[in-house]
């Protein structure tokens, strides 16, 4: 896998298919996404399945994305899966794209995305 860190048990957080966020989340270390979520979603390394769609901006170092996304999306390093879905603008240093993955809207290379640090977790309760 391009980008690998570690392994599923170096994932700190999960947000299964069955949830809807509407707001902002943001989350240290590795998460996994399958949910759905309107808002911004910022972290350190996100991982969103296939199950995944994200409609808003989508801000983290790491981004490997196998769902959807519509909206502004910034990171360091960048994987489309092949089952991607991607409409909107990408900011990246690195892009890497599976066969099959679907890019509608712009791509800008960047030779380093600034994300800014967290200050807290929020979250849904």
């Amino acid at each position: 896998m391009i980008f690998k860190r570690g392994g599923p048990e170096d994932i700190n957080g999960y947000i299964g298919s069955g949830l809807k966020l509407e707001g902002k989340l943001s989350f240290p270390g590795k998460v996994r996404f399958e949910g759905e979520m309107q808002g911004e979603l910022r972290g350190d390394f996100l991982i969103i399945g296939e199950k995944g769609r994200i409609v808003g901006e989508v801000e983290a170092k790491e981004i490997i994305c196998a769902g959807e996304i519509e909206g502004r999306l910034r990171c360091q390093n960048l994987c489309l899966r092949k089952t991607a879905r991607i409409r909107g603008e990408i900011f990246t240093d690195k892009l890497a794209v599976e066969e099959g993955a679907r890019i509608e809207g712009q791509i800008k290379a960047v030779e380093e995305v600034q994300t800014p640090p967290l200050t807290g977790v929020k979250g849904a309760a």
